[in-house]
Formats: structure tokens, sequence, C-alpha cells
């Protein structure tokens, strides 16, 4: 008779924790009271912090911070959501220890405002070149570096519909948006986040005072090219006060066109920038801007209270542009968006 025998095999595996020694911790609640249809930057700072502890080594160029938002930006009342895309943040300064390792502002390449792109994350700062130390002579000392952000509210009439124009419950004299923010550190394959949701804005009633408008007149503007000379000289022409504004605020006005061509009704397209824009009044006539699909600021202006202020536009293509030859006879066409803003 045979005989078996079971044997059973025990493997204890011990689960290994890597010990991380740096942190990102992030302070500060800064939040806007808009009262105006003006750009505005809080006094008030977040600060974001990396730290580092004694003894560990720290000495990279690997690494950036992002931001990023969880949620969309709603009222206290849920009825209003304000648009991210007009929420930035300003690197205003740097601090820490050791001193003579912390990167100042000035290495720091990226251009401020960064503004918040929904919940896409956007980049804050880039480290490749602001190299992050810890070392003194020969040892390795605590590091805590200090980043100061101020928010940044981009002006516009947009806010009109966003501020606390509706009757609020408790009599509530602003709106307030609820933000869930997000701030994220990359640092040498380790990731950090610190999630933050709070009021971070008080839109109060705006004064109608400090409102802003402008009207076009006329509605189509036409450059026919009807001989040589038209192709060879370019065509030039001027539309008297054909743009008026009033604000009660600086303003600048800006133009991009809705369509990425013009285009015909066959379906022939001919590029924006063949033609180009510019304005005049009595004082002064500006540089020609060439049409395109993002804004263009075509000028800078004062505050003209109650009255009005009206521009002549001047439409123009260049000489001699080949782009226009040996074309079918067609309309080409596109639309124009003009927009002020508050400067």
């Amino acid at each position: 008779m045979s005989k078996k025998r079971l044997f059973s095999i025990l493997i204890a595996c011990l689960a290994v924790i890597p010990a991380y020694t740096k942190g990102l911790e992030v302070w500060g609640k800064p939040y806007t009271q808009i009262l105006s249809f003006n750009n505005l930057l809080t006094n008030g700072f977040y600060t974001v912090a990396i730290t580092e502890q004694d003894g560990q080594i720290l000495d990279t160029q690997n690494w950036r911070i992002t931001v990023r938002l969880n949620g969309n930006i709603v009222s206290a009342w849920e009825n209003k959501v304000f648009p991210s895309n007009k929420i930035g943040l300003v690197l205003t300064s740097t601090s820490g220890q050791p001193s003579a390792n912390i990167p100042s502002v000035n290495d720091i390449s990226l251009t401020y405002p960064v503004m918040l792109n929904g919940t896409q994350e956007v980049e804050l700062i880039n480290g490749t070149n602001a190299r992050l130390t810890n070392k003194v002579g020969g040892t390795y000392k605590y590091m805590q570096f200090l980043l100061n952000f101020q928010l940044f509210v981009m002006g516009g009439g947009y806010l009109s519909v966003l501020d606390a124009d509706n009757p609020i419950p408790g009599d509530i004299s602003h709106l307030a948006y609820l933000a869930p923010i997000e701030f994220k550190l990359y640092i040498d394959g380790e990731v950090f986040s610190y999630p933050l949701n709070y009021d971070i804005l008080h839109v109060f009633p705006l004064s109608t005072t400090q409102s802003y408008s402008i009207l076009v007149d006329p509605v189509n503007v036409d450059l026919e090219f009807n001989t040589v000379a038209d192709y060879i000289n370019g065509k030039n022409e001027t539309y008297t006060n054909a743009l008026t504004v009033q604000s009660y605020v600086d303003y600048q006005l800006r133009v991009s066109s809705i369509y990425p061509n013009f285009s015909s009704a066959s379906g022939s397209t001919l590029p924006l920038d063949i033609v180009r824009l510019q304005l005049s009044d009595n004082n002064q006539t500006t540089t020609p801007k060439a049409i395109t699909e993002t804004m263009v600021t075509l000028i800078t202006g004062a505050s003209t209270g109650s009255n009005t202020k009206k521009y002549n536009m001047i439409f123009s293509t260049g000489a001699d542009d080949s782009r226009l030859f040996n074309l079918p006879s067609q309309l080409y066409s596109t639309d124009l968006l003009f927009e002020i803003t508050p400067q």
C-alpha cells in the first residue's frame, strides 16, 4: 500500500513601503472681491511649500508644479458657473532655506498669469531651468522652498451675468463661487497633491455706471478687385466713424475672424491675413493688423465717461499679393467679431 503525504508550503511576503521624505504643503485661501469690470489681482497668496528632510539628498531639475480644477467653479446657490479660463495664478515671490539655494522668480521661465483650463492640468512651474538642491558645503540640510502665487481674475463684460444681480436668500450682498482647486508636485518620479475647496470669488452687484459698449456700422465691408491696378497696388477702403465706443473704464478693442479662412460658395478659400485692419481718429492711426482667427488688439483707449468715441475703420490688402492672382471670380467672405474689454 502506497502512502501519500501532503506538504503545505507557506510563503510570507513583506510589503516594502517607500519612505517619502519630500513633501508638498499649500496654505492660504486668497479670494477676490469683484466690484468692477476691471482686471483684478488679489493681495492674498497661495503659498506652495516644497520640503526635504535634513540629511536627505535633493539635487534635481526634474520637477514641476501644476494646478487644476476638480470640478466647476459654481455659485453658492448653484445657479451660475464662473468660466475657469478667466482665472489665473501669478508667481510673485519665492523664499525659504537654505536661502542661498532658493530659485528666484526670474529663474522660473513661464509667462504669468497662468490661466486655469477647466479640469485640465496646467503647468505653474517648470524646474528645467531652476535647480533644487539642499546641499550646503558637504552636507545636505533641511530645505523649505516657498512659492507665493496671487490670484488673477480677467475683467470684462462677461461679469455682468455673474454678479449678485438677483435676490439672494438671506439678503447676502455678494455671490460667492466655490472652487475645487488642486496643486500637484512632480519631482524625481514622485507625485504629491494638495486639494483645496473654498469660496474663491465674491462677486458684488456691478454698477451700471461702469459699463461699456461697442457699435460697429457698416455691417458689410467690400473689397472689390476689378482692375489690374487693384491687384498690383492692393485695395484700401475707409469706413468713416464706423466703430463707436462708450466706456466708463479704460478699454481695449480687439477683433478676430469667426472662421479660419475667407471662403466662397463653391468651397474655395483664401488666407485671413490677406486683409489688414487699422483704426484712426483725429489724433492717431494705428498700425495695420492682419485678420486672424484669434483676438488681435487694435487699440487701447481712455474712459469716455457718458460720451462716445468714434473710430474710422480702414481695411486694406498688400500690393502685388500673389495669393490673389489667378483666382476664379467669386465672393470670398468671413465674419468678424469685435470685442471691448477693460484695460
